[in-house]
């Protein structure tokens, strides 16, 4: 039990590390993977290539160019598996296992971050045939886009995401409308109760046991 177990110090009774040696171990171990690389290729790296390309429709003749990128038609549903249970295994196909599954390029992404990356990234858009590049608008269709815009706030009712003056003046109103119909029913409320008082005869009080409600009236 004397005996010094290796790299322990007696004084502290914590466990002295060898730096020089495991600095050296980790610069071996960056040279082999360093002569890995250059001797032979990544077969991952090419299996996905090869992958990516059977995917694309360019690469396949499918399609004579890309179309440009184009905005989505369908609302991403990213919270319908929360709160589940479900049982998954290695065997499971892909769109049966843990995460999010895209059906377009057959992967399986570990979170919602990215999955949202991945379908608005350049490879995903690519097997749907479309490029990272966006078609310019004209004038016109941005005149007609801010026309389009004026009438659908011109027909709606104002609310707190109105950044215009205009916006805010009638959220004032509103506000101070409402204000004047509570006291307005307040004031209502407490005369009516004061007719109340003036109207109970002193009698009927007295036998229910009610000293007085504070009138002069006798």
């Amino acid at each position: 039990m004397s005996k010094n177990p290796k790299g322990v110090n007696n004084v502290d009774f914590r466990r002295k590390w060898d730096k020089d040696e495991f600095r050296e171990k980790a610069a071996e171990r960056d040279e082999k993977e360093k002569e890995t690389e250059e001797t032979a290729p990544d077969a991952k790296l090419e299996a996905k290539k090869r992958k990516r390309q059977e995917r694309d429709p360019l690469a396949q003749g499918l399609i004579v160019a890309r179309a440009n990128l184009k905005a989505r038609d369908y609302q991403i549903d990213l919270a319908n598996k929360l709160h589940k249970t479900q049982v998954v295994s290695v065997t499971m196909p892909l769109s049966q296992q843990a995460g999010y599954y895209c059906s377009v390029c057959d992967c399986v992404l570990r979170d919602s971050q990215s999955y949202l990356d991945h379908i608005n990234g350049k490879w995903h858009n690519r097997a749907l045939g479309m490029s990272m590049r966006v078609e310019k608008s004209t004038a016109e269709q941005v005149r007609a886009r801010l026309e389009e815009a004026k009438k659908k706030k011109e027909g709606g009712t104002s609310s707190a995401a109105d950044y215009a003056p205009d916006g805010f003046e009638a959220l004032a109103k509103e506000a101070a409308a409402r204000e004047e119909a509570v006291r307005s029913g307040k004031r209502r409320h407490d005369a009516s109760d004061d007719e109340e008082e003036e109207e109970m005869d002193p009698e009927m009080a007295a036998m229910m046991g009610f000293g007085g409600f504070g009138t002069s009236k006798k």
